[in-house]
């Protein structure tokens, strides 16, 4: 009998050895397949940080791409508003310089334009504030005719072809008439500020 009670002890036991054996073969499967699950996780979020710095640098890439196309753009437009402005300066200028009759009686009309403006500026010198906009209107009208009788004063040339003598000295005392001081620019300067 006592050999049967050994017997079964060491059956316990043996099962109880096959019991823990397994136990620990399936806590060791269970820790492999979370440290595989952790690897899979850490390898997705690192797959996910690399998806999206790449990301990240193509939508930089296209933005400082998209910066320098429209600063291209816009300085290409500057040069061209540029060159035109040149043009159209050199085209005014080669304009002022023909000092024909009709160009004569251009500047005649320039200056009455430009003394017809001052009297009205002057005149409006009361306004308020919601008329004030008429008045700075007709300010950069004059002062825009009073530059290009200037320019067109400056321009003109003692030439035998279109002057006579007697001609360039009219025309020098229009000049000195014409740049001679006291001519009020109304740019920051309005006549609201006189006292």
């Amino acid at each position: 009998m006592k050999m049967f009670g050994k017997k079964k002890k060491l059956e316990k036991q043996l099962a109880e050895l096959a019991l823990q054996k397994q136990q620990q073969e399936q806590a060791q499967r269970w820790n492999e397949l979370q440290m595989q699950e952790q690897l899979r996780i850490q390898e997705e979020e690192h797959r996910r940080k690399e998806q999206q710095w790449e990301m990240e640098r193509q939508e930089r890439s296209r933005l400082e791409y998209e910066q320098r196309e429209l600063a291209r753009q816009q300085q290409k437009a500057r040069d061209r508003e540029e060159i035109q402005r040149r043009e159209r300066e050199a085209r005014r200028r080669e304009r002022l310089k023909q000092t024909t009759p009709e160009a004569l009686r251009g500047l005649r009309d320039l200056i009455r334009t430009r003394y017809q403006l001052d009297m009205e500026i002057w005149s409006l010198k009361g306004a308020r504030g919601p008329d004030r906009p008429v008045v700075l209107e007709k300010m950069e009208r004059a002062d825009s005719v009073l530059m290009e009788i200037y320019t067109m004063v400056e321009t003109w040339e003692e030439n035998e072809k279109i002057w006579t003598a007697e001609e360039w000295r009219l025309a020098q005392r229009v000049r000195e008439q014409v740049m001679r001081d006291g001519k009020r620019l109304w740019e920051n300067n309005p006549p609201w500020n006189e006292a």
